[in-house]
């Protein structure tokens, strides 16, 4: 079975694609203020859930399995999403 720390990971890899969902369904102000605050609260949401359902669920596994899944989406978002302007695409098929 997955560790949580895997399973964050894995999870990590849908986080930008997600993000740019979210914020492409809500009213946005100037700035990237809303993408961080979205990037980094699913990272300790899917910390938390993946701690819980592996059953360690103490601060240490949340903190790493959050960590995990915010280094797997920054990396994914960096190098892949950014690069391909593939916010814009979802920008405009969600219009």
């Amino acid at each position: 079975m997955l560790n949580s720390e895997t399973f964050s990971g894995i999870l990590g890899f849908a986080m930008p694609y997600l993000v740019e969902f979210i914020k492409a369904k809500l009213p946005t102000t100037k700035g990237n203020w809303l993408g961080y605050f979205l990037s980094y609260g699913l990272c300790i949401l899917v910390g938390g859930l993946t701690s819980l359902i592996g059953k360690t669920f103490d601060a240490e596994n949340i903190l790493a399995s959050a960590g995990t899944a915010l280094i797997t989406s920054q990396g994914v978002y960096n190098l892949y999403f950014k690069p391909q302007k593939i916010d814009i695409k979802i920008q405009k098929a969600l219009q």
